[in-house]
């Protein structure tokens, strides 16, 4: 089939020579697609045997600066260590997948069209103007892909195998309470076989939901109280201590009365991991998710919890706004840098000592 410049296109001169030959190419290149139009046997649109792709740009102006005063000292964080924090995921990018903050690169599937979201009022303590967070937005009624939108990380973060403990943060903001196809609204679930499981979920009422499954023994935890409401972002640590098989959920930095929810489900998926979502159908959550982690065989303290809700990034003890975070920091120039010295040359000093520059 001929074709002709795409330049072509639009007129390119206001010359009336120019214009006719433009003019000429056009019809001239109608004309011989019609005569390979009528080649063919079928005159149906000779695009139809193709396969029709969906596909979408999405065009985001969030922006952010950070002003570095020279004056602020930074410290090395605990994450990524290398062994313990074995699954980290921050709600900044789209895609069909997402970055593994840890050092064990995994494959961290994104499914459905969650949508990258300004996290206002939370503040990471990073960025001096502008944004100063982001999160992902799941499951938001208008979506075309509605409860279709979850996280399915490949990660060996199973109850399975466990010998001293495991931990989980979420940092999330949920907007609708109500079961989901039958379901509490579910930030994780994990089942490594029929014996072991792991589960963390918000029910109607607002309480958070912590299951473990060990050895075919559920240990069941619930806040005795409502304690999570709608469009506000909370910190969220779970922890389960092999010694006493002891639970802990802490909310905001507060250790919170438990109580026993009773027997509840587990996913009748095997060996799968996802966020955002119980089972293929029900339990999604509609809300956004800032960063969810795993420390596998750790049992973080109650002092490591209010670090990290103190300084937002690191179960280290550090102070908001002093993280050492690439590209967040800098190094300090203080009375301790190696500087050149004053010189001391003068119009009355000519000595050699006042050359010592």
């Amino acid at each position: 089939m001929s074709s002709y410049n795409i330049r072509n296109i639009r007129e390119i001169s206001n010359d009336p020579l120019t214009k006719f030959t433009n003019q000429l190419a056009k019809k001239l290149s109608h004309f011989l697609v019609g005569q390979e139009l009528d080649k063919l046997e079928n005159k149906e649109d000779i695009y139809s045997d193709g396969q029709d792709i969906d596909s979408v740009i999405k065009l985001h102006t969030y922006s952010s600066q950070k002003f570095f005063d020279g004056i602020t000292e930074y410290y090395p964080t605990f994450e990524p260590d290398g062994d313990k924090l074995r699954l980290w995921i921050r709600g900044t990018n789209l895609g069909n997948y997402l970055k593994d903050w840890t050092e064990f690169d995994r494959n961290i599937n994104l499914h459905g069209d969650p949508l990258l979201v300004d996290g206002t009022p939370f503040d990471l303590g990073i960025n001096t103007y502008g944004i100063k967070s982001l999160a992902l937005r799941f499951n938001r009624p208008t979506s075309d892909l509605e409860n279709e939108e979850y996280i399915n990380p490949d990660s060996d973060v199973e109850v399975l195998g466990l010998t001293t403990g495991i931990s989980f943060f979420c940092r999330f903001r949920i907007f609708d309470l109500a079961g989901q196809g039958g379901y509490h609204r579910t930030l994780y679930q994990k089942k490594d076989d029929t014996s072991n499981a792991l589960r963390i979920s918000i029910s109607d009422t607002g309480r958070v939901v912590f299951c473990v499954k060990r050895a075919g023994t559920e240990y069941r935890s619930q806040t005795a109280t409502s304690t999570i409401t709608t469009n506000t972002v909370y910190d969220l640590w779970c922890t389960y201590a092999n010694s006493g098989n002891t639970l802990h959920i802490y909310v905001n930095n507060v250790d919170k009365s438990l109580t026993d929810p009773g027997t509840l489900p587990f996913s009748t998926l095997t060996d799968e991991a996802y966020i955002m979502r119980f089972d293929s159908d029900g339990g999604y959550t509609y809300g956004d998710l800032y960063d969810f982690r795993v420390y596998r065989e750790m049992v973080v303290s109650a002092a490591q919890v209010g670090y990290m809700y103190t300084n937002k990034w690191t179960i280290a003890n550090i102070a908001f706004g002093k993280c050492m975070i690439t590209n967040y920091w800098a190094t300090l120039l203080g009375s301790e840098a190696t500087l050149p010295p004053t010189p001391s040359f003068t119009s009355t000093s000519f000595t050699s000592g006042s050359f010592d520059i």
